[in-house]
């Protein structure tokens, strides 16, 4: 289930508040904190981009301006929810003539959210290698992290399971609560400090097996 964090605020009220979206299976899900503001399917919403900073998420009369660290990838998310006057004009379907919708097994639910998640994490360690800009201070890092394999794979060892616990625990509690992720520095976002906690730990593995 995609989870976007950052900040709201009323369309008539300058105060922000810490702002979690959950979007899952045409269902969006707005909350602060642990607090859920409202839900409802995405076609009910209207969800426009006002600048490359700010989204427009209006329900009926109500609006509300949402500032996330995951910006474009929110839009791409929601892209279904656009506003469609094509889809405006064509007459609803009377309740009477609605076939029911059965919904995914248990199974298939619970594949589903595991495969998003994985996934989520997945994408976070592809773009933080990407980032990466292989260099001299590249280099430079990859022959010190050789000699600590090399003259003490203890203290590397230790050192990398203390950052991956540290970072796993820290990305899953501001995973939940908002008010923390939208601290995170810069485009820190808890996907990421998780996905950084897996390399980690992952790290601290290989070396332990081949000291």
């Amino acid at each position: 289930m995609p989870v976007f964090f950052g900040e709201m605020k009323h369309a008539d009220h300058p105060k922000k508040l810490p702002a979690v979206v959950h979007v899952d299976k045409g269902n969006i899900r707005l909350q602060s904190g642990k607090t859920v503001l409202g839900e409802w399917k995405l076609y009910e919403v209207q969800i426009e981009e006002r600048d490359p900073q700010t989204i427009s998420f209006r329900v009926d009369d109500d609006e509300v301006l949402l500032n996330l660290q995951q910006h474009e990838s929110f839009l791409a998310e929601t892209a279904s929810a656009r506003v469609d006057p094509r889809r405006q004009r064509r007459a609803p379907t009377h309740e009477a003539f609605r076939k029911p919708d059965e919904g995914p097994t248990l199974g298939e639910e619970i594949r589903e959210d595991v495969t998003k998640e994985v996934t989520g994490v997945v994408d976070e360690i592809k773009a933080l290698w990407e980032s990466v800009y292989v260099g001299t201070p590249f280099w430079i890092g990859v022959g010190v992290f050789a000699l600590a394999v090399v003259f003490v794979p203890a203290v590397l060892v230790g050192l990398l399971f203390v950052v991956g616990v540290v970072s796993l625990v820290v990305g899953a509690i501001a995973y939940v609560e908002s008010s923390l992720a939208v601290k995170l520095p810069g485009s820190l976002t808890p996907t990421r400090l998780i996905a950084v906690g897996v390399v980690a730990i992952g790290l601290g593995i290989v070396v332990s097996l081949i000291r």
